[in-house]
């Protein structure tokens, strides 16, 4: 055999080798991704990650602290310039590269932090959701009564501040001569505080036998806002909370049982990965909007139920100019729409190649906004009822996140006919509601890491497991008595300006570096069309989209309020676990692009010409079909099947057509 023989063979095997090496790195040491069974699996999958506890909680206090209706101007902005322009980025970014949170980063190596930094995020805030959920899992079991615990005072839980239907009636006023009135809602304790009244009332009953009296003077008693019982059952039964994060206190027991249960649920219905999963959610997320419509029906018919949908859809136009509200509401369509977890790119990448995306992305976009707006009717129904019942104003009924959903809502069903059942179908509907979520999360975790690590895909049951009570030991601190202050500081730090970081990372890095005329053509490549309105969408992803993240973030840190519960501070110590909850995710971004340019095989020459090459995606960036054409690809076997023609490819956009497209939205687009 002659030399040059020899070299035709070698690089003959050095492109089978590269096409082998291409293979593998799609579906690692040979084994077929796992896809979606049906495409309904993949939306009611996403419909239940985006429509969260968040959507029956937060989007309504939102909504009441900043000016009723006049907040749905700024949250429909947001939505149309940052919210549906991150959905369809993220969701056509990982049906495109078809691979997990990390692994899709060969987009451009030197960013594979940002998969790291999500993935993370997502880690971290698995570890309190479930104890959420746990909470629901309790007020389930203790709905099988025939009187709800938390409708009645008189428990051994209750204080004397306590009020219900029965002991409604029986609230004190402080005596004439003090001069002092009570605010609705409240009543007059002798032997509790200090009250000040002013001298001239002092003297004309001549208090402690004197009537000199020259200035105001103190006296025994005070008027002390009531409390519900479905308050103090939430706050001295389940939680027992304890004063401060300082004073642990015990463990509850109940609540480890039910967090025990709650991650036993999430197991069993993820162990066997989307084939199953994708099956649960025909259930979890179809059921919570059966129970809304319900609720708002039976809402609707409560006394006061108008007043409280009035507070909530007339708008108060003056707030529009508090710079609070369009943060409020950028940061709420952040949150709901669920961008930056790594979940939307774990979801999107079992989809397959030609699925319309564009479609799907803006469904889902408007069926979770809908629901928000949906939930509003339903919490506002309930919240008029309430505030009828407890003689007390609107906004002195309404409570932020957990307070509207464990303490206010159970209120006001204990009052309806049949009250248990009515309880058991609104914290089955949250149980649902949190578990769509927190499958998302976990899967965009595991997802993330079986991609990454051979030992995991190997042992996927076991990895699983040890995911589950890994997170289940380091949730321990939030089920004891001051477990409340600890969900609450991790919520504040852990989910907030990361997700911005990852969101305006993701975005820089496909529309400036990896181009995003290059993203729109891929885009076109599964949906078989030219995008609609694309010009729009190159102004969104290239300016209009990053820069509203940065404003959010500048917001954020111009704004910046130490994390809070119930009004009172946390102290430096605590403060300090919040920061590093929040910078645990944030630091795997610098850090992991460190090791790339030092340890990535394509890693050479001078610190610049490493970043320079890391910058660019890998050879095998595209579409997971070899015998899809994709102008971009570079692989040299790929190139070589093309031109023997032994087996026809398959036009790029030759995905689903509409019968009236032409043939010029099969061509690969040309922008100026």
């Amino acid at each position: 055999m002659s030399k040059s023989e020899t070299e035709k063979v070698d690089l003959r095997k050095e492109d089978e080798l590269s096409s082998e090496s291409l293979v593998e790195k799609k579906a690692p040491e040979g084994e077929e991704r796992e896809t979606w069974d049906k495409k309904l699996d993949f939306m009611l999958s996403c419909i239940g990650y985006a429509v969260g506890l968040g959507n029956i909680w937060r989007f309504p206090y939102l909504c009441y602290k900043n000016g009723g209706g006049a907040f749905l101007v700024p949250y429909f902005i947001f939505l149309i310039i940052c919210g549906i322009p991150l959905f369809f980025l993220e969701l056509s970014f990982g049906q495109f590269g078809a691979l997990g949170p990390v692994a899709i980063w060969k987009v451009a190596p030197l960013f594979k932090g940002v998969g790291y930094c999500m993935m993370m995020i997502s880690f971290i805030v698995c570890i309190y959701y479930n104890v959420i959920i746990a909470y629901s899992l309790h007020f389930i079991f203790n709905s099988f009564t025939s009187v709800l615990p938390w409708s009645t005072c008189g428990n051994v839980w209750n204080t004397e501040f306590c009020r219900d239907k029965v002991q409604n009636a029986n609230v004190t006023s402080p005596p004439e001569w003090t001069g002092v009135k009570c605010k609705a809602g409240a009543g007059w304790f002798d032997a509790t505080g200090m009250t000040f009244v002013n001298a001239t009332n002092l003297n004309d009953v001549g208090y402690m036998g004197k009537d000199d009296w020259a200035n105001e003077t103190e006296v025994n008693g005070s008027c002390i806002t009531f409390t519900t019982a479905s308050q103090e059952y939430f706050s001295r039964k389940v939680l027992r909370l304890t004063e401060s994060i300082a004073e642990t206190g015990g463990i509850q027991w109940e609540l480890v049982g039910c967090l025990v249960l709650a991650w036993v649920i999430v197991f069993v219905c993820l162990f066997k990965g989307v084939k199953w999963s994708g099956k649960v959610v025909y259930f979890t997320a179809t059921f919570p909007y059966v129970v809304l419509f319900i609720l708002l029906i039976r809402g609707a018919m409560e006394e006061g139920a108008t007043k409280g949908i009035a507070y909530y859809i007339t708008p108060n136009v003056t707030k529009l100019q508090d710079i609070w509200v369009w943060s409020d509401a950028a940061v709420q369509i952040f949150y709901s729409l669920g961008a930056a977890w790594g979940v939307l790119l774990s979801y999107s990448s079992l989809n397959k190649f030609h699925n319309n995306v564009y479609r799907d992305a803006i469904s889902i976009c408007a069926i979770n906004c809908c629901t928000s707006v949906l939930a509003g009717f339903v919490v506002f129904s309930v919240i008029g009822s309430l505030a009828h019942q407890t003689g007390r104003e609107i906004e002195d009924v309404v409570d932020q996140g957990a307070g509207l959903a464990f303490v206010a809502y159970p209120a006001a069903v204990a009052n309806l006919p049949a009250a248990p059942v009515w309880a058991f179908l609104f914290f089955f509907m949250l149980l649902n509601l949190g578990l769509d979520s927190q499958f998302g999360m976990i899967e965009g975790v595991t997802k993330g890491l079986l991609d990454e690590v051979s030992w995991f895909r190997k042992n996927r049951v076991k990895f699983l497991a040890g995911l589950c009570v890994i997170q289940f030991v380091l949730a321990i601190p939030m089920v004891t008595e001051s477990g409340m202050y600890w969900l609450n500081l991790i919520d504040w730090y852990s989910s907030g300006f990361p997700l911005m970081i990852a969101a305006v990372m993701e975005i820089g890095c496909l529309s400036w570096n990896y181009g995003v005329d290059r993203f729109i053509y891929d885009i076109e490549c599964m949906i078989g069309k030219r995008l609609f309105l694309w010009q729009w969408w190159k102004a969104l992803w290239l300016v209009i989209t990053p820069a509203s993240i940065g404003l959010v973030m500048t917001a954020y840190v111009t704004f910046y309020s130490p994390a809070k519960y119930n009004g009172n501070g946390y102290p430096t110590w605590a403060e300090v676990i919040g920061w590093f909850s929040a910078f645990a995710s944030i630091i795997a971004i610098p850090v992991t692009a460190i090791y790339q340019i030092l340890k990535h095989p394509r890693a050479k020459g001078t610190i610049f010409e490493r970043v320079k090459e890391l910058l660019k995606s890998d050879p095998d960036w595209g579409p997971r079909d070899l015998h899809i054409e994709y102008k971009y690809r570079s692989n040299k076997k790929v190139i070589e099947m093309k031109e023997r023609g032994s087996e026809p490819l398959t036009s790029c956009c030759a995905g689903e057509q509409s019968s009236s497209s032409s043939s010029e939205s099969l061509e690969p687009p040309r922008y100026v």
